[in-house]
């Protein structure tokens, strides 16, 4: 899965989807549609990379932070998403969790994350790696 981190606090679709100026518009701005037929490789708007697995699209998350580091929240996004592919459901009912290898980064800790991991409907095998407060 493509994750792009964006720095900043507004979010701004022009940026998350990309511009390609050398393909031509499909329709009208004013149709509803519009952005919708306007948008995915090979279009106008054409996003990030799009990652094929067990026959499901894995779409690129595009999000910001203050920072434009990882954060809990960003993390939680990245495992709902996976999870709402359903890539992993026929692992799991055979007793096999995904693993999600991360650093020790002090967002590892916090507890959304934690409890997403946690969750019995959708646990997740995550191994972190030494904790450390550069920062401190």
């Amino acid at each position: 899965m493509c994750v792009v981190i964006l720095a900043g606090v507004e979010c701004i679709p022009i940026v998350e989807t990309g511009l390609d100026l050398s393909t031509p518009v499909a329709g009208n701005v004013s149709d509803p549609e519009f952005f919708r037929s306007n948008s995915g490789p090979g279009k106008r708007f054409p996003g990030g990379p799009i990652y094929r697995f067990k026959n499901r699209e894995i779409p690129c998350l595009t999000r910001w932070s203050k920072k434009g580091g990882i954060t809990s929240e960003i993390l939680i996004d990245i495992l709902q998403t996976l999870d709402e592919t359903q890539i992993f459901d026929e692992d799991r009912e055979n007793g096999v969790k995904p693993l999600m290898l991360v650093d020790g980064h002090s967002s590892r800790f916090e507890l959304p994350f934690l409890r997403y991991i946690s969750n019995d409907s959708r646990e997740w095998t995550v191994v972190i790696g030494v904790p450390y407060g550069t920062a401190l």
